[in-house]
């Protein structure tokens, strides 16, 4: 069976004074973010419009945050 809303991941790649609690203030519900060793890492499951590459990146964007999408084969 698949999962018709998996489970999608990015990472921030840039910006200006970016903070965990910054970035938390930009997701919807469906989505979170933590921090490991520097790098912030976003996680949740697209839902009703609420989309990663729809709404989050872009919605991280307009406040000079950069995200990227990871898929399986990324390295970062």
């Amino acid at each position: 069976m698949t999962d018709s809303n998996p489970t999608r991941y990015a990472i921030v790649t840039g910006g200006l004074n970016v903070t965990l609690d910054l970035v938390q203030r930009y997701l919807p519900s469906n989505y979170s973010a933590t921090e490991e060793d520097g790098t912030i890492t976003i996680k949740g499951s697209d839902d009703h419009g609420w989309t990663l590459d729809g709404y989050v990146i872009p919605r991280l964007s307009s406040g000079r945050i950069a995200a990227k999408e990871l898929l399986a084969l990324d390295e970062y």
